[in-house]
């Protein structure tokens, strides 16, 4: 499954499906908490989940492999959407490097596209795994703790330097969660394209002055580049208690009850 419409029309691997980021991994629209703030990066129901398996054509058994063309974001960001509603974990997978480490091994693509055939009976997706994915009340609750004298830093911001600073606001607030420690994503992809192996990434955050075992959550602007770290420290360096905070500072930054720091 390609995730940029634009690469995909020109080139794609063969068989492959294109998924639309904002249209079946994160949908607009508006929460109570957040006002009348437009948000592009919802987390889908479980039923719109669903209901995009069976647009996609996974039938039950199907093995999903995502990918996209740059540095993985976008493909981990349906990979946590599947774990988080429960799609078996052995049947869905990341290409690695997408495309980029594709093309590097020269491997065949085609610009046809593949249009899938809906199916009436899929995966059986269960209530979402609460352990994977963090809430504003856990994140406060964790930044009160990191913003003590010696607390620990629980909470790690991926976004940009100036996102981090403040300087570059992309919600009715700019700034940072109090007591977060700032890491770019991009930090956990090496050149080729490829994620840091598990040991890299304990290593990154040792070298940031974090002590791994603290972190509880990773945020961005809509989740998606947490998703990354979420991924490269979860699923890899076997951190098991990091839950990516999907609502991220599109909520956070958008909620006059909660704390921004710059």
């Amino acid at each position: 499954m390609a995730l940029d419409r634009t690469i995909y029309d020109r080139e794609h691997l063969p068989g492959a499906i294109f998924v639309d980021l904002h249209v079946d991994l994160a949908k607009p629209g508006a929460r109570a908490e957040t006002g009348n703030a437009k948000r592009q990066y919802l987390v889908p129901t479980q039923q719109e989940v669903a209901d995009s398996l069976a647009a996609w054509g996974v039938a039950r058994g199907t093995r999903i492999v995502f990918y996209d063309d740059g540095n993985n974001r976008q493909a981990i960001r349906g990979y946590w959407l599947m774990r988080l509603y429960g799609f078996p974990r052995d049947r869905v997978h990341l290409l690695d490097g997408g495309l980029k480490v594709w093309l590097a091994e020269e491997r065949p693509t085609t610009p046809e596209a593949a249009t899938p055939t809906r199916v009436a009976a899929t995966e059986r997706l269960h209530e979402r795994d609460e352990s994977l994915i963090a809430t504003a009340d856990q994140v406060l609750t964790w930044s009160n703790a990191a913003s003590a004298p010696g607390g620990p830093t629980s909470i790690l911001d991926v976004r940009t330097v100036d996102e981090f600073l403040g300087t570059d606001v992309r919600a009715a607030r700019g700034g940072r969660i109090p007591g977060a420690k700032q890491r770019l994503f991009t930090d956990f992809v090496a050149p080729d394209g490829r994620l840091r192996t598990g040991a890299e990434a304990l290593a990154i955050l040792q070298g940031t002055g974090v002590n791994p075992e603290e972190v509880r959550a990773t945020y961005c602007q809509g989740g998606v580049r947490a998703a990354l770290a979420w991924f490269v420290l979860h699923e890899l360096a076997g951190l098991d208690e990091v839950r990516n905070y999907a609502e991220s500072f599109e909520e956070w930054g958008n909620r006059p009850d909660l704390p921004v720091e710059k």
